[in-house]
């Protein structure tokens, strides 16, 4: 209890508290433009249900985003294991073979000799192949160490 004021005052600015904390929790109805068309409707409709709408509208695209990380992640892990076999199947070819071009790869395992190419280019660079080149700038590749 606040000493020096009188009880007809704090009703007062209580009575005024909930009015002002009413008033702003209170819906208002916005007042539309006449149209010569129903095309507005929709948008008058969401601006008038934009509390609701918007926190909507806000969860669906964190939803897509999430889905598309998750998408992605998973198609970047599938990339890898199929990488992965290719390289490995590489290994075993090499074992049967002394020397293979990326031209011998791509037709042994069926895919483009840029990749690959770059398929053993990466095992090089792991340590598991030897570069060798032959005249006319070819290059060939053998398992290290053999």
């Amino acid at each position: 209890m606040i000493r020096g004021v009188d009880a007809p005052y704090r009703r007062r600015v209580h009575r005024i508290a909930h009015e002002l904390v009413a008033l702003a929790l209170k819906p208002r109805h916005r007042v539309h433009a006449v149209g010569e068309d129903d095309s507005h409707k929709w948008w008058e409709w969401i601006e008038d249900h934009g509390e609701i709408i918007f926190p909507l509208l806000a969860l669906a695209v964190i939803a897509l985003i999430v889905f598309g990380v998750r998408r992605g992640m998973m198609t970047s892990s599938a990339d890898l294991e199929q990488k992965q076999a290719e390289k490995d199947a590489i290994v075993r070819m090499m074992r049967q073979k002394l020397l293979v071009s990326p031209e011998a790869v791509g037709a042994e395992l069926q895919i483009d000799r840029f990749r690959a190419a770059a398929l053993l280019e990466e095992l090089e660079r792991e340590g598991k192949l030897v570069q060798q080149r032959i005249a006319g700038g070819v290059a060939h590749y053998r398992l290290k160490g053999l």
